[in-house]
């Protein structure tokens, strides 16, 4: 057992009603990660000091890590009615809001907080975070800009003002932003991807790559920096590189459609059907019977000479997706291998109407 816990019990056994020792206590568990342990003393603390604005504080930060938001609220309420004037209870609170999703209320409670401490950049940041959630750029914009100004060494308020201004249609702003972010703190993936991802929307593949490969240097168990790597190698048609990285973020990230799609998409341009079908059926079991993933599954097999299986997919894909012409095209391919050539005629010249009125 930790020595300082022993102490701190041994005090408590001579002197229960030590504070100081309870509060000791209290914190000696915070550290080592007993929060429900933290939670009981600070709760036994309170009972002697009822209106220890610090302990509830303490106490809802725990019950916030712990995952118990209901009970984090109830303690930060509790404490900026105690202390209405504390940044730190307001800000608190509206980190708690905005994790039980009561956006205004949090909106609120950070607005408050950046009254009562104008000069610390926290409340600017999350005020930020909320409102671009809610899809309100140019306000978070303003947000991250007086939390640079209060603290211009804060990364992560970059990161998130270059994101908004990509947003905004700024792009050449937000890689400024992103690059401030990557000078001040070069070791956090987020910043990475997030320039990485402007690059690729400026069709800078070769800079989205470098970013990408910075992000899974830097963060190798992120299987969204391997994925976005392997679509960055496939758009630069470097489909080994790009298979490889691929490969590792649907093993990270199963559950993750997009992973898998884009395996399937580059097994079936190296030939390799067999794995593109079983990739795209991984798409088809998480998100149901896309018309995408149906195509691609109709050309493979189809590539495989297995017909009849071809259509059945190809033409649930033509039914998902009945505009689209290739869908028809490859739909009439299959159907005229089959020696079925008035329905192949019919498919073409769907394929050719869709494709004319486009």
């Amino acid at each position: 057992m930790h020595k300082d816990l022993l102490d701190f019990r041994r005090k408590l056994a001579v002197s229960p009603d030590d504070v100081d020792a309870l509060r000791d206590l209290a914190s000696t568990y915070t550290e080592d990660g007993r929060l429900a342990d933290a939670v009981v003393v600070l709760h036994q603390l309170l009972g002697r000091r009822p209106n220890d604005v610090a302990a509830m504080l303490e106490c809802g930060r725990c019950y916030r890590k712990l995952g118990l938001l209901e009970a984090a609220a109830n303690e930060y309420e509790r404490a900026a009615r105690m202390a209405p004037g504390r940044a730190e209870a307001r800000f608190n609170l509206g980190r708690v809001y905005d994790l039980q999703g009561r956006t205004d209320e949090a909106l609120s409670e950070f607005e408050r907080a950046i009254e009562l401490a104008p000069d610390t950049p926290e409340p600017y940041y999350r005020l930020g975070v909320a409102l671009a959630r809610r899809d309100e750029f140019e306000e978070a914009a303003s947000c991250y800009r007086h939390a640079l100004e209060a603290d211009y060494a804060c990364a992560k308020a970059h990161t998130n003002l270059g994101y908004v201004l990509d947003h905004l249609g700024r792009a050449d702003e937000a890689i400024l932003e992103l690059k401030r972010a990557i000078e001040i703190d070069p070791d956090d993936a987020e910043h990475h991807l997030n320039l990485g991802a402007i690059y690729g929307e400026k069709g800078r593949m070769q800079d989205a790559v470098l970013e990408f490969r910075r992000a899974v240097e830097v963060d190798p168990l992120s299987a969204e920096a391997h994925f976005n790597l392997g679509a960055a190698l496939l758009a630069c048609d470097k489909d080994d590189e790009a298979l490889e990285a691929l490969e590792v973020a649907a093993k990270q990230s199963p559950d993750y459609p997009m992973s898998h799609f884009q395996l399937g998409l580059v097994y079936s341009r190296k030939g390799m059907f067999g794995r593109s079908i079983a990739a795209f059926q991984r798409v088809i079991t998480l998100e149901g019977e896309t018309a995408d993933a149906c195509y691609h599954i109709g050309t493979s097999l189809a590539a495989l000479d297995r017909l009849e299986d071809a259509e059945l997919y190809l033409t649930k894909a033509s039914k998902a997706a009945p505009d689209d012409p290739k869908v028809h095209y490859q739909l009439g391919i299959v159907m005229d291998r089959l020696g079925r050539d008035i329905d192949a005629a019919d498919s073409y010249r769907r394929a050719d109407a869709l494709h004319t009125r486009k």
